[in-house]
């Protein structure tokens, strides 16, 4: 005997396969028939059939019809059934339907299995068999549902029913076998009993051929079964196996029938999880649990195991049936959500889940981090709580009409963290719909990118905006002055270009220092902008140089009347702190489409014409002309050729005689550059020392220039026992320089000239400043035994104070004292102090540009020590220099 009714299990099997294909027809034969639900016939049948049956819209799930067998089995009235939807009902979600979709087509089964919740809570396992319809000339679905929770739990006990019904069988025919033996004893004796015996015969050839199709049935189900079943003797020894057992595992029904389960094994669980099952089970108990197991090609999979022992009439396990089913793909799920989860959690981009009302849902930890509300503060709350006011409406229409098109929107957008800082971020939005095309929900992904908006703004800033002055540079200067010009051509409209210079700058600059000269600089920025529009561009070229683009439909005069408005604004004393200075503006003028049609050459004729205000005496505005653009293309071409001249060793020195006046000797000579073109002969100095301090070359030939000048030295002390020395010019760059000293000192090693044969002089501009970086390199030249001069003294600003402090040896009387020296009574009188002053602070006195006989008595009269000018000699080559030594040593 079975622990539950046979015929019960029986009936609900046959139920299960039959009822539902009989009814499926029955009904099909029907809507086949007709094409709208007025048939009379087929509502009787609907309405009152025991199967639970429903028509479903299958675009939207919404149940359209329900009969009373399902109004009884879910529990719900008819009007509440009949305005509810399948999902409303049943609890797989559309990922598992469409798996369970796809998991009945690839085992060609002609039904689904689902899990509905009834009205008072229950879930009950169903099989769902389903064909299209044509409901009130509509498509619809006509469903049988059939609740198979209770065959579910008869399968566990299938094989022993099976079992039991094959020796049932056997007793049966034995019985039928004795009972024919005995007819044929009764025939003899009764013709009456032989026909009784006959129709009893008939009875129970019926009843067997009844069990033959009943176990039959049972053999077909239970090898048509979606999950994996198996039986094992007392041992474990495998006994049965059916068609899901052998498509899962990979095994032959004869490659595991005798051998016991472990064949499975993948060796992952432990030997507690056998023992624990086989306790359980051999208790009479039944176990469910979960096992990683291995096929026979090696591949892993799992499987849930419920797993029965099989008992007799008395009670007594006769087997054990388990039933399996792989649930591999429930566990990769399993993996992926927790993986998904994981991945929300410890993301470092903020997440912000938003439902089709676009309230928060959801949100991680990133996002608390970057915006500062907690969770609860956001929940159920419109995202617009970030908002900063930055964006207007139409940026937000315009986000919303990408998503609707196609799905999602990326972007910068300025938000507000909660404690009201405002941050920048990076923001990518997702809609999610589901199979049908319907929104489900928005996944806003962002990262905070306020710090590489400010290095972007940085990085942007110091490439276009010089940084001194706040103003564009070269580069965004000539990006606006294209696009100006653009504009211009379009709309028919001049521009003017002004290019500014300031005029003193570089005194201001060497006087009072590089401080004084950059608060200068942008005090003259204000002073411009106060003269100009909001629209114009103003841009600091370089160094003390302006440019100004204009646009509109200004006349020449109009243009006229600005520059001068910023010349006289320039011109106004500068109050630097404690110090008052002057400077002055040289404008030059170029005008579209008059002067040119790029802004290259734009600016070009305009830079020509401002070297033209320059050369009229400063402090003017001038507007280009042709013949400015020869010459300021002449002065580039020169500065071409200049930037070659010691490659290409162009440049030679000339040497001026310094005579002492009490012996008449040369005890020094000056050397003098000169730039030996190749097709225009000498360039005077007056030409090209004044570019090569423009262009930044002048260091360049200063150190040229020192070099060759002790290299003569020293070859004229190794011609004359007694040579003079060389005095050589520094400019203020090059003595400025951090490594100037080094320098001078590998020259002077390089020549193996001694120190004390050396004599540099300097300007007054170099040692006005005060620098004590200035006198700490002026103490090192006098330490090393190197003579130190002031040339052209009394030009600029003359000082008892810095003529004290360092450690000068000789001034220079400029030429422009001496020229009217003897005519002058005021030049003269200027003369006699300086060379009193240097008397009384022990200074030696060189008088400049002596000419003529009458200058050197003078000069003479007045205890000038040396005296140097063409009265004794020009210039002279190294080698007339080297013939005007033999003759006067």
């Amino acid at each position: 005997m079975f622990n539950v009714d046979r015929f019960s299990l029986l009936s609900a099997l046959k139920y299960a396969s039959l009822n539902c294909l009989f009814s499926l027809f029955t009904f099909s034969l029907c809507f086949f028939s007709t094409d709208t639900f007025s048939n009379s016939n087929f509502k009787s049948i609907f309405e009152k059939h025991s199967a639970i049956m429903l028509i479903i819209e299958p675009q939207t799930g919404d149940i359209i019809k329900a009969n009373i067998a399902a109004h009884q089995f879910y529990g719900f009235s008819k009007d509440k059934l009949e305005s509810m939807s399948i999902q409303d009902i049943n609890l797989l979600s559309p990922e598992q339907v469409a798996s369970e979709r796809a998991l009945a087509k690839s085992e060609n089964r002609n039904y689904f299995i689902f899990r509905h919740k009834v009205k008072n809570g229950d879930i009950k396992t169903v099989s769902a068999h389903s064909i299209p319809i044509n409901y009130n000339n509509k498509k619809a679905l006509f469903s049988i549902i059939q609740d198979v929770t209770a065959e579910r739990k008869y399968k566990k006990a299938l094989w022993h029913y099976q079992s039991n019904l094959e020796h049932l069988v056997d007793k049966q025919v034995n019985q039928i076998d004795k009972t024919k033996r005995n007819l044929i004893h009764i025939l003899f004796l009764s013709i009456l009993l032989l026909s009784i015996l006959a129709s009893f015969l008939f009875f129970l050839l019926k009843r067997k051929n009844e069990a033959e199709e009943q176990r039959s049935l049972i053999a077909q189900i239970v090898e048509q079964s979606p999950v994996s079943i198996q039986t094992t003797d007392l041992d474990g020894i495998i006994t049965y196996v059916n068609k899901e057992f052998i498509n899962s595992s990979g095994f032959e029904s004869t490659e595991v029938i005798g051998k016991k389960n472990s064949i499975l094994k993948s060796g992952v669980h432990q030997t507690a999880l056998y023992e624990n099952l086989w306790h359980t089970i051999t208790s009479g108990k039944h176990w469910v649990g979960e096992f990683y197991n291995q096929r026979k090609n090696g591949e892993t999979f799992w499987e849930k195991a419920n797993i029965y022992p099989l008992k007799d009439s008395k009670n007594k396990i006769t087997s054990y049936v388990g039933i399996k089913e792989d649930i591999t793909q429930l566990k990769n799920d399993e993996k992926q959500l927790r993986l998904a989860s994981t991945v929300f959690k410890t993301a470092t981009e903020a997440v912000m889940v938003t439902d089709t009302k676009n309230k928060i849902v959801a949100v991680n930890e990133a996002f608390i981090f970057i915006t500062g509300y907690q969770e609860s503060e956001v929940l159920g709350k419109n995202p617009s709580l970030l908002s900063s006011g930055h964006h207007d409406v139409e940026f937000y229409e315009r986000m919303n009409e990408t998503l609707e098109k196609s799905g999602q929107w990326q972007g910068e957008i300025c938000n507000r963290r909660k404690n009201g800082e405002v941050f920048y971020e990076w923001l990518s939005v997702t809609a999610l719909k589901d199979e049908l095309g319907q929104l489900e929900s928005y996944v806003s992904l962002f990262s905070d990118i306020t710090k590489r908006k400010k290095a972007e703004d940085k990085i942007y800033r110091q490439a276009n905006y010089d940084s001194l002055t706040g103003l564009a540079n070269r580069n965004l200067f000539v990006d606006r002055f294209e696009h100006t010009l653009e504009v211009a051509k379009r709309e028919n409209n001049t521009v003017a270009i002004f290019f500014i210079d300031l005029d003193g700058f570089k005194n201001v600059n060497d006087t009072f220092g590089h401080a004084k000269g950059d608060m200068l600089l942008k005090l003259t920025t204000t002073r411009i902008k106060e003269t100009l529009r909001k629209i114009d561009t103003v841009s600091r070229l370089s160094g003390d140089e302006f440019a100004i683009i204009l646009s509109g439909n200004h006349d020449v005069f109009s243009f006229e009347k600005i520059a001068s408005l910023i010349l006289e604004k320039i011109a106004s004393p500068f109050q630097l702190e404690e110090i008052e200075a002057y400077v002055t503006a040289s404008i030059g003028i170029s005008i579209f489409p008059d002067d040119g049609e790029t802004s290259e050459e734009l600016l070009r004729k305009a830079d020509s014409a401002m070297y033209k205000a320059k050369e009229k005496g400063k402090n003017n505005v001038q507007f280009f002309t042709k013949e400015m653009d020869i010459k300021a293309q002449q002065r580039r071409n020169l500065e071409v050729e200049l930037r070659k001249v010691i490659l290409n060793k162009e440049l030679i020195l000339h040497y001026q005689p310094i005579h002492e006046v009490s012996t008449n000797k040369i005890i020094s000579a000056e050397a003098l550059v000169r730039w030996l073109h190749p097709i225009k002969g000498l360039v005077a100095p007056s030409e090209f020392i004044t570019l090569a301090e423009d262009i930044g070359f002048i260091t360049d030939i200063g150190d040229w220039v020192l070099e060759e000048a002790c290299k003569q030295a020293k070859y004229w002390q190794s011609q004359f026992d007694v040579a003079p020395k060389i005095s050589v010019n520094i400019s203020s760059v090059q003595f400025q320089r951090q490594d100037f000293i080094s320098k001078l000192v590998h020259i002077l090693e390089k020549t193996q000239l001694s120190p004390d044969s050396l004599i540099l002089e300097m300007t007054e501009s170099l040692l006005i400043q005060e620098d004590d970086q200035t006198f700490i390199q002026l103490l090192t030249l006098k330490e090393m035994g190197i003579a130190l001069s002031i040339d052209d003294f009394g030009t600029g600003y003359s000082s008892l104070s810095y003529l004290k402090r360092f450690p000068i040896s000789i001034l220079k009387i400029d030429r422009a004292f001496i020229k009217d020296i003897t005519s002058n009574s005021e030049d003269e009188a200027l003369a006699c102090a300086i060379l009193a002053m240097a008397k009384s602070l022990g200074l030696k006195v060189v008088a400049e540009g002596v000419e003529d006989l009458a200058q050197c008595q003078l000069l003479t009269k007045h205890e000038c020590h040396f005296i140097q000018g063409y009265f004794f000699s020009r210039p002279l080559d190294a080698d007339a220099f080297t013939e005007y030594l033999t003759q006067h040593i």
